[in-house]
Formats: C-alpha cells, structure tokens, sequence
C-alpha cells in the first residue's frame, strides 16, 4: 500500500519526516475537498550520538533519553534502590544510580495535563530536590513496549541529564560504581522547532453535531513506527476518502503530539472545539490497528445500550473485525473520560505480542497486514454514513 509506505518512517514530532508527513496528509485531505486547518506549535527536535559509562577502563553504552540534556565528565556515583534510600542520599555534583523500585515504569512528564500519577509527581520532586549532575536509570523490558532497556524518562521539561542502562549490564558493575571516580558521556541535542496539527472538516447544513476520526501521526524516535502508528493514519485517510455523511460534520484529525511529550496537538483540537462550539457526538480513535494475524478489534466507551447493540451487529457484519477491550492510553482518553461516545479500533492481539513491537527499531512493514487497514477504513465508512 502506497499510504503505509510513504507514513512508515521515523516521524517523531517538528523532525523532517514529521513535516513531510504533515505537509503530505494536508494536500490528500484537500484534495478529498476537505477545509484544512494548520496550527503552529512550538517543540523539541532530539539528537543523540555515541554515549556510555567507563568502569576501570571499559566503556558501557548508555541508551540516552530523548529530550535529554547533555553531560561529560568524572564525578563520583550513588545508588538508589527505593523512594527512602533516594530521600537519604547525598546525591547533588553525582551520578545517580536508580534502580529496582523506583525504575518499574516508565514516569509520566512534569505535569502533563491528562494523567499525572501522584507517585510520579513525588519521585520527579524528588530527584530534581537531590541535584544530581546525571541520572542512569537501570531498567529492562517494558510491558507497554519493545524497548529494552526502557526510557525511565522522557521528557523536555526534565533538565538532568538522563540515559538507562541495562538491568544484565548494571549487575555486571554494581559492586565497582562507587569504588571512584566514573567517565561519563551523554551527548545528547536539542534544538526548537516548529511543528503544526492539521484539523481537516467537511460542514452539512443543519448539522446534528460533528463526528471525529483521528490516529496520532507522530512517532517515538528511532522506529519506523509501522504498527504505531501508520497503520491507524493509513486507515484514517482512507476512510476519509469513502465517508458521506448529510447529517454530520466530519473532521479527520491526524494527531501531530501523543508520542511527544507534551500534548500540543491534542491540547490546539480541544481549543479548536471550544472556540468554535463544536458538539462531539462520536469519536473514533485508530491506534496501532492492523497486526499480521490479527483482527481489527473495537472497543466502546459511553454508548448506550442500543447502540452497544447495534454497533456489535455491525461488528459481526463486517469482515476481520472483532469486539474488543477499553483502554486509555491512547488520544481517546481524554474524550471518553469527559463522557463523549468514542470507538477504538486497535489490534486484537495488542497486548499479547503486537505491543512487544512498539517504539523501537523493530516496528516495521513487515508486521503490517494491508488488508486489515482496508477493513477498518470499510467499517468506519460504514459507520458513519449510517450514524443517526
């Protein structure tokens, strides 16, 4: 498919490939007639080179954190395993060592403004508190994608330099990290660029409200991001293409922000709605949708029952789709937490092997059925042209 192979490279938000994207989803949606608005926001474009630990003479790779800052030099190290032993350490001109307790999951960025967990809020305070001149976060796999060792951190607004290290690695040289001096390098870059978010709309006349299909166009860095997510914008600009609809309003809304850190795009779509008093009477979210061996699944939030109904008619009805489960982690969340109807559709097999892909190098084409992003976009089309 022409679509799929044009979105599947590394798009990470304002880099090259991200504005190509942008500009190329801009000229399809108006040639499909739709009105294009273009939003400017401001962001952070991250690079990073060869950067590692030297312990008694041999040099240890470091997986740098996007958005990072940049550190070189010899300091002295400490350990923490948990919240308490973090609290205690002196830790302020040092490399911080963070492991077991506190590098389970990945932190949510400082304050970002859909879910911000309590015990993350604590943790961030914390650290920045102790002042350390570097953080190296012993990490492993992650359960909500293939990294490994997994980001602790990721985040511009976070100004301590940041890298992970192996959990195998670390245990390797626990016992000779506090023993001196230790040559750290973290050669990381950002610079200030601009990014935009498309909002595309076709308008009826006696409009009953506005339906809205979206998938986050953006990537992490460092993956062509096929499954994550061009398989939902290859869907979504193909439904775009076959939806009709006389009683609703449409926008198509290529989310330009859900990998970033900080949420521009989404955050310029709900001003978008307020400014103009758009009234949502149904979303629909694509993400990460078209696995090899799996089915298209579809989740529902906030439908009643008759349309709980319908929909799973519907569902039946239609080739390689599936009912599937809700979750939130996803440009969804934060319409369906608000009590707006919203669908999901998502691979069947996400979180039982699709999601071990997920922002790395190996989310390629290759994991990417093409027959089951016609589906989705045939099943959305249907949808929505027969949406009461």
């Amino acid at each position: 498919m022409e679509l799929l192979t044009r979105i599947a490279k590394s798009r990470p938000t304002g880099t090259t490939h991200n504005q190509e994207l942008v500009s190329f989803i801009e000229s399809y949606l108006m040639e499909l007639g739709y009105e294009i608005s273009k939003l400017p926001f401001a962001c952070k474009v991250w690079e990073a080179e060869e950067s590692f630990l030297t312990v008694e003479g041999r040099k240890y790779k470091l997986h740098v954190s996007p958005f990072s800052e940049a550190f070189e030099g010899r300091i002295r190290a400490v350990i923490a395993e948990n919240l308490e032993q973090l609290k205690g350490a002196d830790c302020e001109g040092k490399i911080l060592f963070l492991t077991d307790e506190l590098t389970q999951e990945a932190l949510q960025p400082k304050d970002y403004p859909f879910y911000f967990p309590d015990e993350h809020k604590e943790l961030i305070d914390c650290l920045e508190e102790k002042k350390p001149s570097a953080i190296i976060a012993v990490t492993g796999e992650s359960s909500v994608c293939g990294l490994k060792p997994f980001y602790l951190i990721e985040d511009g607004n976070f100004h301590i330099p940041v890298a992970s290290l192996e959990v195998d690695v670390f245990s390797e040289i626990a016992d000779k990290v506090l023993d001196g001096e230790l040559e750290l390098v973290i050669a990381s870059y950002n610079r200030s660029e601009t990014a935009y978010q498309i909002i595309a709309s076709k308008r009826v006349a006696n409009s009953k409200g506005t339906i809205v299909i979206c998938a986050h166009m953006d990537s992490k860095y460092n993956t062509p991001a096929a499954l994550d997510n061009a398989s939902g914008v290859a869907a979504m600009l193909l439904a775009a293409k076959g939806i009709s609809s006389d009683h609703y309003n449409i926008d198509i809304v290529p989310f330009n922000s859900e990998e970033y850190y900080d949420p521009q795009g989404e955050l310029l779509y709900l001003e978008d709605i307020k400014k103009n008093n758009k009234e949502i009477s149904l979303l629909i979210n694509i993400d990460t949708v078209a696995h090899v061996g799996s089915k298209a699944a579809v989740a529902s939030f906030n439908l009643n029952e008759k349309e709980m109904a319908d929909l799973e008619r519907m569902i039946k009805g239609s080739s390689n789709m599936v009912a599937g489960q809700q979750w939130y982690a996803g440009d969804h969340a934060v319409f369906a937490f608000s009590g707006t109807k919203c669908l999901l559709i998502y691979a069947s097999d996400l979180f039982e092997g699709c999601i071990s892909y997920t922002h790395c190098p190996k989310d390629t084409i290759e994991l990417v059925d093409e027959k089951l992003i016609e589906n989705a976009a045939d099943f959305i089309c249907k949808l929505v042209n027969s949406y009461k």
